[in-house]
């Protein structure tokens, strides 16, 4: 489900603190924390079975972003360095590629990478 809803991160709690905490991923990776910065995020929930080991269930998400520039990515990953959610993530790799736009009659297909 997608929500449109915009948090409000000035209202207060109950108990006088933040209602959402300062910490918190939503707080931390918002445009209004990170100068204006914005990219196109979605993620993926998957599972894999359970580890026979374990008992465990194996799963997690693979997280998808679009940015015109990595630096953005780099200037949220930065602030998510005090995320709360940094307990329960465990990284495993990543990539950049670059996606040209589309091209118009007479010119190349990699015309808007190096220009």
């Amino acid at each position: 489900m997608v929500t449109l809803d915009q948090p409000d991160f000035g209202a207060p709690g109950a108990d006088g603190q933040p209602a959402i905490p300062v910490d918190a991923h939503v707080r931390l990776a918002s445009f209004e924390h990170n100068g204006g910065t914005r990219i196109l995020r979605r993620g993926y929930s998957y599972t894999d079975g359970v580890d026979p080991q374990t008992g465990t269930l194996v799963g997690g998400l693979f997280f998808i972003a679009f940015m015109k520039n990595p630096s953005q990515f780099i200037k949220l990953q930065t602030s998510l360095a005090t995320d709360a959610l940094n307990e329960y993530v465990h990284h495993v790799g990543s990539a950049v590629f670059a996606c040209p736009p589309g091209v118009s009659p007479g010119q190349c297909w990699g015309d808007g990478l190096f220009t």
